[in-house]
This record gives structure tokens, C-alpha cells and sequence, in this order.
């Protein structure tokens, strides 16, 4: 068996992380395109339009697109022969393609880390991604920070590859400090590693005017208790996965791979504010708890998301539409 993994954008993040967990596997070679001598052709997303043609030009390869992040990505689907997705959230929706799914589940290529939680005056809460989700944490996380920040003292690390913040920003707490670090691959282990515990807010802020609407309509049964949630179709447990590398206990927002994961206990989720306060002041008051909770995201990563495990499936999986 012959692959070929090919993509117009080999700087993105998303192709990096791909193509770093991918160089495991022998059977791949990188940015070849005489495909007449392979079996098997992987597209990144952004190639999505290239897929008809290559399909029609060399109708006997395999074509798989990896991580299809939109709805615009469809009517290409319907000349591969399968899809491979990073969550339960992208395999739900890509359901609608009809074509074999597999999962896998790709995140920075950061050396794993035996962290030692010691009792300590200041707790640092780490966060890494993109400024979206920051700002959607301003109706849970935020104020759950600003409530801690009272009684302990907090700092607030976030890594992003976006502008310093201001401090004016709707989601910066207050009674904490907050310490920007540039996004770079050192910098996970150089600086996201030092924090004792990580926060992954996910979910996005919506209109909550319709339930109300619906509160009087006895066919919905709406009440102010229910659950409203609102998601990325490309939300992922990444960002988990890459604390747990670094075995730091983690709190995340309910959404469908949080919620997979803290199946093992390795792993808090929550939603409202008082979730959010319960959940991270349990882990500031206990190193014990931090160096349980953050020992068994570790192994949990280890036993279900290491590159090389995860490249035995996924050769396993493909041998299989041969």
C-alpha cells in the first residue's frame, strides 16, 4: 500500500499537525503528485476543490480528505472514498456524505511531561487557542475567575498567536492577573507546561431569545433550567489532549469530546458558573487532586491518542477499502 499526502497549504496549523503525527507511518510520502504510482491520495481540507479532478484523472486511487471543517467541503465528499475527522462532532455531521469515516485525532507534536503539582501561594490556570473562544468564556469562565480571584491568588496564562490583550476586553477578569505568551511550539512546553491548571472554554455565545419566545408554547416545554449549547461542527479534544501531555489537570466546557473524554474521570466538565467555581476551586485547594487529575489525562492520552497508536488504526482502517 502507497500514499500520497498532498495540500495547497502546508503552513497551516492543521497540515502541520497532520503531517507531524503522519511521519510515523512508512507507507506515506509528502507532496508527491505523480499519483499513478499510489493507491491511496490524502487531501488537507483546503484542496477540497482539486478532488473531483484527481478522482476523474486517476480513477483508480482511493481519495481521502482529512479534517473537512465546512459545509462547503459536500459536493467533494461525493468523489472520495472516504473521510477522516478529529471529533464526534465533524463524524456526526459528515454522516451526511455516506462515506466511511475515521477518526483521528491530531494535536501539537509536544513531548509528554511528568509534572510535579506542589502546594503553592500563586496557581497559574493556563489557556492556548484562538481569541473566539476567549470571548465567548465572558458568561462562565470569566465570572467564575473574578469570584476566585477573591479568595486566591490567581494567574491567568493564555497563548495565542493573536495581539496582546488590553485588558478592556469583555472576557479579561478582574481581581487575577493575566500574562500573554506568543503562540509557538516552545512555548508549550516552555510556558503553557508551568501552568497548574488548564481551562478549555469551547462553547460560543448565542441568542437565548428564542427559548424565551418558546417559554409559553407547551409543546416545547422550555423552562429557565434547560440547556442551551451552541458548538463548532471542528470542535475537538485538542486542546485537552495537549494539557494532558503535559499533565495538567483540565476543566472544559460541555461540549460532545469533553464530554467522551471525562467518561475515565481524567477530566472536569462544566457549564453554568457555579460549575465552573466548583470545579476549578477543587483543583486550586489540592495539589494531590491536580497531580491525580492531571496523571490520569496523561495516561488517558497515552492509552487512546499517541501518534503511533493512532497510526496503527488508521493503516489498519485503510487497508481495508483496498
Amino acid at each position: 500500500m502507497k500514499i500520497t499526502f498532498n495540500t495547497s497549504n502546508p503552513t497551516a496549523p492543521c497540515t502541520e499537525f497532520y503531517t507531524s503525527a503522519f511521519k510515523g507511518i512508512e507507507e506515506i510520502t509528502f507532496y508527491d503528485q505523480n499519483y499513478s504510482l499510489y493507491d491511496i491520495a490524502l487531501f488537507m481540507t483546503y484542496d477540497y476543490e482539486k478532488i473531483k479532478y484527481i478522482k476523474e484523472s486517476f480513477p483508480h486511487l482511493k481519495i481521502g480528505i482529512i479534517d473537512p471543517r465546512s459545509n462547503k467541503v459536500y459536493d467533494s465528499t461525493q468523489y472520495c472514498d472516504f473521510i477522516i475527522v478529529d471529533s464526534i462532532e465533524m463524524e456526526d455531521y459528515w454522516r451526511i456524505s455516506k462515506r466511511p469515516i475515521f477518526r483521528y485525532v491530531e494535536y501539537p507534536n509536544i513531548p509528554y511531561i511528568k509534572k510535579e503539582h506542589k502546594e503553592k501561594d500563586k496557581i497559574i490556570i493556563g489557556y492556548h487557542g484562538n481569541q473566539i473562544h476567549l470571548e465567548c468564556m465572558t458568561q462562565n469562565v470569566t465570572p467564575a475567575l473574578t469570584v476566585l480571584g477573591k479568595k486566591y491568588n490567581i494567574e491567568l496564562l493564555i497563548m495565542h498567536n493573536s495581539s496582546p490583550p488590553t485588558g478592556n476586553e469583555k472576557w479579561y477578569p478582574k481581581n487575577i492577573s493575566v500574562r500573554h505568551v506568543p503562540w509557538s511550539m516552545n512555548n508549550y512546553v516552555q510556558e503553557l507546561a508551568r501552568s497548574d491548571i488548564g481551562i478549555v472554554p469551547n462553547n460560543l455565545i448565542h441568542d437565548i431569545s428564542t427559548k424565551k419566545m418558546l417559554k409559553t408554547h407547551s409543546a416545547f416545554n422550555c423552562n429557565d433550567d434547560d440547556y442551551s449549547l451552541r458548538f463548532k461542527m471542528p470542535s475537538n479534544p485538542g486542546r485537552i489532549i495537549v494539557f494532558g501531555k503535559l499533565g495538567i489537570p483540565t476543566v472544559a466546557d460541555f461540549y460532545p469530546s469533553a464530554l467522551e473524554l471525562s467518561y475515565s474521570r481524567a477530566l472536569y466538565v462544566a457549564h453554568s458558573l457555579s460549575g465552573w467555581i466548583h470545579s476549578l476551586e477543587k483543583l486550586i485547594i489540592s495539589s494531590n487532586l491536580r497531580q491525580q487529575m492531571g496523571d490520569l489525562l496523561q495516561l488517558l492520552v497515552r492509552s487512546e491518542f499517541d501518534f503511533e497508536l493512532q497510526n496503527k488504526k488508521l493503516i489498519s482502517s485503510l487497508k481495508l477499502i483496498l
